[in-house]
Parts: C-alpha cells; sequence; structure tokens
C-alpha cells in the first residue's frame, strides 16, 4: 500500500468511528459534536503526515484526508439531524 492511502483511511475511519460515536452516544446534541469530530480529524490527519516520512505532496494527502472526514461527517449529519427531530 502506498503512503498516499496509508496516511489517508486511518483518518476517514476516525470519521466513521467518531460519527458512529456521536449517533449512538449523543443522538439529540450530535450535531454540536460533528464540529469537534471534524478538529480530532484535521488534527490526526496532521500528525499522520508529519510524523510519517517525508514524501512530496503533504498538501494533497492533507486534502484528501480532511476532505473525506468533511464529506463523512456531512452525510452523518444529514442523516443524524432528522432523527433529532423525532
Amino acid at each position: 500500500m502506498s503512503w498516499r492511502w496509508a496516511s489517508v483511511w486511518p483518518v476517514w475511519a476516525l470519521a466513521v468511528v467518531g460519527a458512529v460515536l456521536v449517533g449512538v452516544l449523543q443522538p439529540t446534541d450530535g450535531i454540536v459534536w460533528m464540529p469537534i469530530v471534524l478538529g480530532a480529524c484535521t488534527l490526526a490527519a496532521f500528525a499522520i503526515q508529519l510524523g510519517g516520512p517525508t514524501v512530496p505532496g503533504i498538501v494533497g494527502r492533507l486534502a484528501e484526508a480532511v476532505l473525506g472526514s468533511v464529506i463523512i461527517l456531512a452525510v452523518a449529519s444529514a442523516i443524524l439531524v432528522p432523527l433529532t427531530h423525532l
């Protein structure tokens, strides 16, 4: 596996796990916790990129990791918001 995907998919996995945890533990206030999960994903993306090998393309890998997290959390928010109004 190339460093590009090995450094991006853990951040996406963190976003999925964070979204599921927020949905299970805080279903009524989940929309408040999603930005916190995104912040944790962003910090994790920086930590992975800066802690790994210094290969060219750090900006692209950071963008992929964070943008993927944003998309995952946007979908999770779109699912969670209608459930809060039941």
